[in-house]
């Protein structure tokens, strides 16, 4: 009997330390996921008070750096009105020109046909 006995404690404690095992890792698996997790939380919340702390002043400096391209922009709008102008100028140049042209082609006519007469 007292084989048997320590038969069936033989059987019986792997079968425990079986069912053990599984619990174990589950625990160490639960475990390591809370770790990560909390970890994931702390360094979102690090990153979160970081990008507070520094968004004002990154804001400021870049609205100091883009101030200047303001100025750039209105100089450039300025620019372009200046050089549609300045089109505009030339054709009216150009057309006068032509006109002056027709103009004298019209003397040089005009004194031909007196020639004639």
């Amino acid at each position: 009997m007292r084989r048997l006995w320590l038969a069936a404690a033989a059987v019986a404690i792997p079968i425990a330390a079986a069912a053990d095992w599984k619990g174990d890792i589950a625990k160490k698996a639960i475990g390591r996921a809370a770790r990560e997790a909390l970890g994931d939380a702390a360094r979102d919340a690090a990153l979160g008070a970081a990008l507070d702390a520094v968004v004002p002043e990154v804001t400021d400096y870049a609205a100091s750096q883009l101030q200047p391209l303001a100025g750039v922009a209105d100089v450039a709008s300025d620019a372009a009105d200046g050089i549609e102008t300045a089109m505009r100028v030339a054709q009216v140049a150009d057309r006068l020109d032509d006109a002056a042209d027709a103009a004298r082609a019209l003397q040089k006519i005009g004194k031909l046909g007196k020639l004639k007469r």
